[in-house]
């Protein structure tokens, strides 16, 4: 591994979970406990974008209902400093896909989630994998889904990418061997001497595999992305186990043309299975 390489572009990642009180600890204490955390994280330069009292610079989507509805529909609630994800769905009908986005657009940056799953499964995932993901660089109309990048956050498969709407990547060829500086669009370095110049890379829609299976599936975990330009690292627990470049998007100037896609907002996705968020966080250049 690279080591120098991988601090250079995202800085030192760790897998340190900051845990939360118990549901019956005195709520001042909770949140004297989190207001600390706050604190230190804050010296690190970390920004809180989930204040842990309610849903303030979010807004929700959902596949049918549309925007703005899933907190009264039960979809997304706060409850002892978390967000509760599928926590109390309408008990008739089926259950609908969708999300909850930032109202603000980043690029550049180094965010943080830290997540649990709940117990709870819908149809007609009753028996699937439980399924969510960490979407950014989310750009154009709110559908779902929307033209994004996906850090996939799924039973044994958290860290995959999906490109989705149109958005596409190439696979960095290694993980760990990464630039000092990430230009977007610069050419590659020339090949040592004597070795096979490498095929080119080519971006690609869909779903793009991890390497390493490192999430704790009845424990919480941290899964952070961290960007650059139009490349992108996925972090579970810890340890890099995907690393795109060439982040894409159908250019909506030139019919069948693409643009680098290196911003745009930061959602979770709410898909068939109940989970537990108590913290989002971001941090300014990795």
């Amino acid at each position: 591994m690279h080591r120098r390489d991988f601090l250079r572009f995202g800085g030192t990642a760790t897998a340190g979970a900051y845990l939360l009180p118990n549901a019956s600890a005195a709520p001042d204490a909770v949140e004297e406990a989190a207001a600390a955390e706050d604190a230190r994280r804050a010296q690190e330069g970390w920004i809180q974008l989930f204040n842990r009292r309610n849903l303030d610079g979010w807004y929700s989507m959902l596949s049918t209902s549309g925007r703005g509805v899933a907190e009264t529909k039960g979809y997304l609630s706060v409850e002892n400093g978390m967000i509760h994800v599928l926590g109390n769905p309408p008990k008739t009908g089926p259950v609908e896909t969708g999300y909850f986005a930032t109202n603000e657009e980043y690029e550049n940056y180094r965010v943080r989630v830290e997540f649990r799953w709940g117990t709870t499964r819908f149809a007609p995932r009753l028996e699937a994998k439980r399924d969510n993901g960490l979407i950014y660089h989310v750009v154009g109309p709110d559908a779902v889904w929307p033209t994004c990048a996906e850090c996939q956050i799924q039973e044994t498969d958290t860290g995959d990418a999906w490109m989705l709407t149109g958005a596409r990547a190439a696979r960095s060829r290694n993980l760990f061997d990464l630039p000092e500086t990430v230009v977007p669009g610069a050419p590659a370095p020339p090949p040592r001497p004597g070795a096979t110049p490498p095929a080119p890379l080519v971006p690609v829609t869909g779903r793009i595999f991890k390497e390493g299976d490192f999430e704790k599936v009845e424990d919480w975990n941290v899964v952070e992305v961290v960007t650059r330009g139009d490349r992108s690292l996925h972090i579970v627990n810890g340890r890099i186990n995907n690393a795109l470049s060439m982040i894409q998007r159908p250019d909506p100037q030139n019919p069948g043309q693409f643009i680098p896609l290196t911003r745009g907002k930061i959602a979770l996705q709410i898909e068939y299975a109940e989970m537990w968020v108590r913290r989002v966080e971001i941090r300014p250049g990795g």
